[in-house]
């Protein structure tokens, strides 16, 4: 094809592609709506790390944990295992979806509370909560 010559492909542009999903768009009222119902319909996902740092701290236990207390409270729970969650200086890691939560150096039996109060209830259970951003904030209100 020649550099002078037009396209004329079966390609579109980003613009249309936009426009075709516009009431799916986050930045609408109606696509946030339609976004926030596709997340609730989904099961919550929870993943397990299992990498190096993790599993020295036992986290096939919590594993194992997450997956009994689960069954024993009916609930519509995906459980997953991560080869790793970046964060091994906090070791054991796990990972709550769709809010993101990271529950760090947690023990089999604080499993019970997680599922109980998070998974069961809604409540995030702040005493086993890392947020892996917020190193990264501090730094960047100092530098401010």
């Amino acid at each position: 094809m020649d550099k002078d010559e037009p396209h004329t492909g079966d390609s579109y542009s980003r613009k249309s592609q936009r426009k075709a999903h516009a009431g799916d768009s986050p930045d609408t009222s109606a696509g946030r709506d339609a976004f926030r119902q596709r997340v609730e319909e989904r099961p919550r996902r929870i993943f397990v790390c299992i990498g190096a740092s993790c599993s020295e701290q036992k986290s096939r236990g919590i594993l194992t944990e997450f997956k009994k207390q689960i069954a024993r409270h009916n609930l519509r729970v995906e459980v997953y295992t991560a080869t790793c969650l970046s964060q091994c200086l906090r070791a054991p890691a796990v990972q709550v979806f769709p809010e993101g939560t990271f529950y760090c150096k947690i023990l089999p039996r604080d499993v019970r509370t997680i599922v109980s109060e998070h998974l069961e209830k809604g409540r995030i259970v702040e005493h086993f909560v890392h947020d892996p951003f917020a190193a990264i904030r501090w730094n960047d209100e100092i530098d401010s």
